[in-house]
């Protein structure tokens, strides 16, 4: 919807970011294979856009290797330390045992101060898991 006329415009495309964002896997799967079938580049874009740090945990364990291999162990440890207990395990236990217990060192300090560095890590493996998956390596 643009309204410029009155002074308002509205980005439709980030809006449904946004909104994808938020949904269920489920419900988020579903709108994207409904606008797969009218546009297959929007879909493959907004679902690129839409990509958390934490949607990553939906992949196979093969797949999430594959991606945290690719990342610096500090980058590792940044991004896990916000997130839950299962979720560290998760991923630490899908590494080789030299980057995980690399990357816990870094998670067993005190890094409560460093929410900024630790969502610019989660970001910087968000961009990685994208780039891989362009180039087929992993399938998000």
């Amino acid at each position: 919807m643009d309204t410029t006329e009155k002074g308002i415009f509205i980005n439709g495309k980030q809006q449904i970011i946004e909104m994808l964002q938020f949904m269920e896997n489920d419900d988020k799967q579903k709108l994207l294979e409904n606008i797969k079938q009218r546009n297959a580049p929007m879909a493959k874009e907004l679902s690129e856009k839409s990509l958390s740090f934490k949607d990553l945990f939906r992949l196979s364990s093969g797949h999430i290797r594959t991606i945290f291999e690719k990342s610096n162990p500090a980058i590792i440890g940044l991004a896990l330390y916000p997130l839950t207990v299962s979720l560290q395990k998760k991923a630490l236990q899908s590494l080789s045992r030299e980057v995980a217990e690399q990357a816990f060192n870094v998670m067993r300090q005190d890094l409560s101060h460093k929410k900024i560095e630790c969502q610019r890590a989660q970001e910087k493996i968000v961009r990685l898991a994208i780039q891989l998956s362009r180039h087929n390596s992993v399938q998000l």
